[in-house]
């Protein structure tokens, strides 16, 4: 990667405007970097902007997620010819927000990042939370074939494969900074692929 790419705002087009918003944009693109604005453009319904916090972060985003497949619709990807999105009513501000990702020291966050895949990783768990809760948040979105919780450096952490990368990343999106009896969790998508 470059770095000095300032090209940090995306172009996502071929979206399903009946299911997509801005809060389920923002928990896909934020796997990848901190999410400043995104924008729906309303005179193209399958059309968004997503500015990222920099080029980098904007270049792993385009890298894993051209092609993947979101409620029925396969995402295309490209630089906008926009650095910024210019603050606006219809503009939503992500600067900030808590569930963004990455902290000034977060580089071993991307190591992580990776295409969409089968198995999504849930962390934030409450400690008594079951894998039966687990699995019954999340099955709305597609069939589980094997859940796991784990502990990890004292933390309740749970992987979740589903059949497919679809039914994961539709998950992901919807979930994402959801609550299991009061605690906010956190999903992304796992390396791991067999639990």
């Amino acid at each position: 990667m470059n770095g000095a790419s300032e090209r940090r705002t995306i172009l996502v087009t071929n979206l399903n405007p009946e299911k997509v918003d801005e809060d389920k944009l923002f928990n896909l693109f934020s796997m990848y970097g901190n999410i400043v604005r995104i924008k729906l453009l309303r005179n193209k319904p399958d059309h968004a902007l997503v500015q990222l916090a920099d080029g980098n972060q904007a270049e792993l985003a385009l890298r894993f997620l051209k092609g993947a497949t979101l409620f029925g619709k396969k995402l295309e990807l490209t630089s906008s010819k926009y650095p910024n999105i210019t603050p606006s009513p219809d503009t939503r501000e992500f600067a900030g927000f808590n569930l963004n990702r990455y902290s000034n020291n977060a580089s071993k966050n991307y190591r992580h990042c990776c295409a969409p895949t089968k198995m999504i990783h849930v962390s934030t768990v409450p400690p008594d939370v079951t894998e039966e809760e687990i699995t019954a948040h999340l099955l709305e979105h597609g069939t589980i074939t094997n859940a796991k919780l784990m502990e990890v450096n004292g933390k309740r952490q749970a992987l979740v494969l589903f059949e497919n990368e679809e039914q994961a990343t539709e998950a992901l999106v919807c979930k994402h900074g959801s609550s299991i009896r009061g605690s906010v969790i956190r999903i992304a998508f796992s390396q791991i692929q067999a639990i």
